[in-house]
């Protein structure tokens, strides 16, 4: 019972330590010191030893070339910390599941199986943060438009008329605005940063946006009325989008509940009778069901995910 009630302590300490990773406001950039004007005072230990953990990781990463978690990953998903802090934090979380899984399992094996779920539950909560921004950004890309144009009419450029919106708009389209606003005033062309934009967000919309302003400035026209037609058609892929996500929705949380079964039921095996899931992993019969299993589960991860996601 005391390895149990230790082992799910270790567990929400790592389950901690990957929000904190992961959603935790970004460290300040100035120290309270500096802004309060008073005279510098010795840094604890513990804040010490942490930035030389961090520094140690990011040399380890650099010289290594290879980094688990890219810039533009991070970015995507909006985590604003450093590239080391995150990889520090999951590295934490990972050893502190191992020790969660070897007590509650009782066997180091099933430690390091829990382990190996700190990074992929990272990467996985990085790809549903991206895919909730890139969401909200297709939403928001209608009523944007829709302010351009009426940007437009008061006698605004088109750049101008961005830099409204960046101004105005919330996150994410505050931040995509606001990047093809910088890009162009550094000299980029605006067509090119509103389509690189559109491939970071994965978003046909503002690739056909940035289309129609590239044909009106090689064939000309009225860009008033491009922008509403194309305001237009985005509404209603928007609304064609929704009524399919509404109507694949059930079958979404089916394969989820589906995927989720059998980690459940041996997680709840372990902790209810340990000993009972060891022939699974230390026979060579339990070892190759084992193998066969997990094949078989990926294979059905990707079966189902095919079934349920339609792209408009």
């Amino acid at each position: 019972m005391t390895a149990f009630v230790v082992g799910a302590a270790f567990l929400m300490a790592a389950v901690a330590l990957l929000a904190q990773a992961l959603f935790a406001d970004p460290v300040q950039r100035v120290a309270k010191r500096r802004l309060a004007g008073t005279a510098a005072r010795t840094e604890p230990l513990w804040r010490t030893l942490y930035r030389s953990l961090v520094t140690g990781v990011d040399r380890v990463l650099k010289s290594r070339g290879w980094v688990p978690f890219r810039a533009s990953e991070l970015e995507l998903a909006d985590v604003r910390r450093p590239l080391g802090v995150v990889v520090t934090w999951v590295a934490g979380a990972a050893i502190v599941m191992f020790l969660a899984g070897t007590l509650l399992g009782r066997s180091p094996v099933e430690g390091v199986l829990l382990a190996l779920l700190a990074p992929l539950l990272a990467k996985v909560t990085l790809r549903v943060r991206t895919n909730r921004r890139r969401r909200a950004f297709a939403q928001q890309l209608d009523p944007t438009l829709r302010v351009v144009a009426s940007a437009l009419r008061a006698g605004q450029s088109l750049p101008m008329a961005l830099s409204s919106v960046a101004a105005d708009a919330v996150s994410p389209m505050a931040e995509e605005m606001t990047r093809i606003i910088n890009e162009n005033r550094l000299g980029r062309d605006l067509v090119e940063a509103m389509r690189e934009s559109a491939d970071r967000m994965e978003s046909e919309d503002l690739e056909w946006f940035a289309g129609a302003v590239q044909v009106q400035r090689d064939a000309g026209g009225n860009l008033n009325d491009i922008i509403d037609t194309v305001a237009e058609t985005i509404r209603e892929r928007a609304e064609i989008r929704e009524k399919i996500r509404a109507n694949a929705s059930e079958g979404k949380a089916s394969a989820w509940v589906l995927m989720a079964l059998p980690i459940a039921l041996g997680v709840a095996y372990s902790v209810l009778n340990p000993g009972y899931m060891d022939p699974l992993f230390i026979t060579a019969v339990g070892r190759f069901l084992l193998v066969v299993s997990s094949a078989l589960y990926v294979a059905a991860f990707f079966w189902m995910r095919a079934i349920v996601n339609f792209k408009v």
